[in-house]
C-alpha cells in the first residue's frame, strides 16, 4: 500500500473546499457545543494546538477569537484554506508525528477525527507526545474511534479521493491516554449512522 500518510495529503489536497462543503451543516451543528464544553478548561490567550486543522472551520476560526491559536496539517490545500478562512490563526504544514514543541508549551491541545488518520501503531508514541506538549492543567481534546478498524475508503466524498484511517477500539485509546499521564474527565460515543466515534478529554495533572 501507499505510504497511508501521503494518502491522507493527497486525498485531503484533492478535495480541497469539497470536504467543508460536504460537512458544513453537520460540523457547525455540533462542534460548537464541543468546543464551548473544551473552552471551559481554559483561560483567555491560552495557547492551543490543532492538530488536522483542516480548513480552519469552525474549530480554528472559534478557537481563535479567544485564544492564541496554531493549526498544524499534513495538506498545503487545507492549510491554504485556513489561511484565508482565520486570518487570525497560524497554520502550518507539517506531519503531526513529526512536531517538535517545548515541554508545557501549550494549554489546550485539539485533535477531532485527525488521530484516526496516523497509523495505528504510531498513535500511543503521539498521545504521550501530547501530554508532554501541554502545561500542567492542561487539557486535551479529541474525537477518536470507537471500534478497531484500519483501512481505505475510495471515491470518498468526491469520485478519485481515496483516504486512509487506522482506529483502535474505545478501551484502547482510554488505556493509552491514561497510560500517558491524563486523567480522562469527558468520554461519549458519538453515533454516526451505523457505526461512530469516541469523544475524549483529559487533563494534565
Amino acid at each position: 500500500m501507499t505510504d497511508p500518510k501521503e494518502i491522507v495529503k493527497e486525498g485531503y489536497d484533492r478535495l480541497s473546499s469539497d470536504y467543508r462543503t460536504h460537512f458544513a451543516a453537520s460540523h457547525e451543528a455540533s462542534y460548537e457545543p464541543w468546543l464551548n464544553s473544551f473552552v471551559q478548561y481554559l483561560k483567555a490567550d491560552d495557547k492551543i494546538l490543532e492538530l488536522g486543522c483542516g480548513d480552519g472551520l469552525p474549530v480554528a476560526r472559534f478557537l481563535s477569537q479567544r485564544h492564541r491559536y496554531l493549526g498544524v496539517d499534513i495538506s498545503p490545500a487545507q492549510v491554504a484554506l485556513a489561511r484565508a478562512n482565520v486570518p487570525e490563526g497560524t497554520f502550518e504544514v507539517a506531519d503531526m508525528t513529526k512536531l517538535s514543541f517545548q515541554t508545557g508549551e501549550f494549554a489546550g491541545i485539539v485533535a477531532l477525527y485527525s488521530l484516526i488518520h496516523v497509523p495505528i501503531e504510531q498513535q500511543p508514541a503521539l498521545i504521550e507526545a501530547m501530554h508532554n506538549w501541554l502545561q500542567a492543567g492542561g487539557c486535551v481534546f479529541a474525537i477518536v474511534g470507537a471500534k478497531a478498524w484500519t483501512g481505505i475508503e475510495k471515491d470518498w466524498i468526491v469520485a478519485g479521493t481515496t483516504m486512509y484511517w487506522s482506529h483502535a477500539d474505545n478501551n484502547t485509546y482510554i488505556k493509552w491516554f491514561s497510560s500517558a499521564g491524563f486523567t480522562i474527565e469527558e468520554i461519549k460515543y458519538i453515533a454516526e449512522g451505523d457505526s461512530g466515534h469516541t469523544l475524549i478529554i483529559a487533563r494534565k495533572e
